[in-house]
């Protein structure tokens, strides 16, 4: 991911939860841009290692964005959306794997 420009990064294993995906990661990015540029730069990576997106949602002005890959969903939020959506609430019964602050 791209440095210093998420924080707060957790990846929940939801595989007993979802019979859709595998993995959901959460980020919190600072600026609208930092979401732009994680998305980019995540995407790419993802590329590079034959991962293709399946669908991406939301937009940078929103404070929200979902990247959706084979087993794994990617949802990058400013600050005050994370907190409104409260997804680690919504997926509390899965396994945190990693949490980077």
């Amino acid at each position: 991911m791209s440095d210093q420009l998420l924080s707060n990064v957790v990846i929940l294993d939801v595989s007993k939860q979802s019979d859709f995906f595998q993995y959901f990661i959460i980020a919190t990015g600072m600026t609208q841009q930092h979401l732009q540029s994680s998305s980019s730069e995540i995407s790419s990576f993802l590329k590079k290692n034959k991962i293709s997106i399946n669908h991406k949602e939301g937009y940078t002005n929103s404070g929200w964005l979902l990247l959706d890959f084979p087993g794994l969903v990617i949802h990058l939020f400013l600050e005050d959306q994370r907190e409104n959506y409260d997804l680690e609430s919504l997926w509390s019964k899965s396994a945190e794997i990693l949490r980077i602050l």
